[in-house]
């Protein structure tokens, strides 16, 4: 088990911290799921169906299964994590029908709910299949037979900003999308960050400056953001520095024509490093086309 494995059962394992994350992508930030109805379940089930790579399930009051999976960074993501989950649904439920009834389902027994979050916290775009019509070939004429199944999936990386309506995760969802845009908006510089979703977001993202200022506040919240802002700045300004000179000493040969002028090429250097806007965006602005910007990307 790793550090990430590790952290995550003690972080969003806890009640409140586990069910705002279903809350978050069900309920916008609602509070309809209660921590206090979350039970843990060590039953047989459980053990079995957990070496599927569950990272944590707990079950509600009305019987319900919450899994929550954990996806941290990778070279890529698994092309087949949609066909993953559904097997662990199906195991789950083929184990639940097994233990409960001798031979069959009575009629009109209804099953407990398994409910699926992958909550994926890697800085590269997900670039696997989210329902399984992108993951199967679906002949002509078969559509209306083909039963579809999607991931409930929450990405960090992304610009959206989901609501968890729990200090605890909703800070370690911000940090990351801090990290990983290089951008930290005004209005956060003085905001407070809870101490474990800082330390949790520096296991994953394995970010020095967050384990320093962990290190240096023994307890209570923590302010994070102008220590940072300075550092992407720091960063900002390094890459500026190296992309000009080795987009210069290059002359961009590849798709900017030689008599770009250094300001344009400084500009969009700034921009690529923030990575806050497309490429499309960048070049409305700054005025170079795109297969210029994907070749001064390359040369950062």
């Amino acid at each position: 088990m790793n550090s990430i494995d590790i952290e995550s059962k003690k972080f969003l394992g806890q009640p409140k911290n586990f069910v705002s994350i279903f809350n978050a992508l069900l309920f916008d930030g609602q509070q309809v799921l209660k921590p206090e109805y979350l039970k843990d379940e060590n039953s047989e089930l459980v053990m079995n169906v957990s070496s599927k790579h569950v990272d944590i399930i707990k079950r509600y009051e009305d019987g319900t299964y919450l899994d929550l999976f954990v996806i941290e960074s990778q070279s890529y993501v698994d092309p087949s994590m949609v066909a993953r989950v559904m097997e662990y649904e199906s195991v789950a439920r083929m184990r639940y029908i097994r233990q409960n009834f001798k031979k069959h389902v009575p009629m009109h027994t209804r099953l407990p709910m398994i409910l699926t979050v992958v909550l994926y916290v890697g800085e590269s775009k997900w670039n696997a299949a989210k329902r399984l019509s992108e993951l199967e070939i679906i002949h002509p004429g078969f559509e209306d037979m083909f039963n579809e199944f999607k991931l409930n999936l929450i990405e960090l990386n992304t610009n959206h900003k989901y609501n968890t309506g729990e200090k605890a995760t909703q800070d370690f969802f911000d940090l990351l999308r801090m990290i990983y845009r290089k951008q930290i908006l005004k209005e956060d510089l003085d905001r407070e960050f809870n101490r474990d979703a800082l330390y949790f977001a520096y296991v994953v993202t394995k970010n020095k400056e967050l384990l320093s200022i962990y290190q240096k506040n023994e307890k209570g919240d923590v302010k994070v953001c102008r220590a940072l802002d300075e550092m992407f700045e720091e960063s900002t300004n390094k890459g500026i520095q190296m992309g000009i000179k080795q987009g210069i000493e290059q002359g961009i040969e590849q798709g900017v024509e030689r008599g770009v002028k250094n300001t344009q090429i400084k500009i969009a250097i700034n921009m690529l490093v923030r990575n806050n806007q497309t490429l499309e965006e960048i070049s409305e602005i700054v005025g170079l086309d795109l297969n210029a910007l994907r070749e001064l990307k390359k040369s950062i």
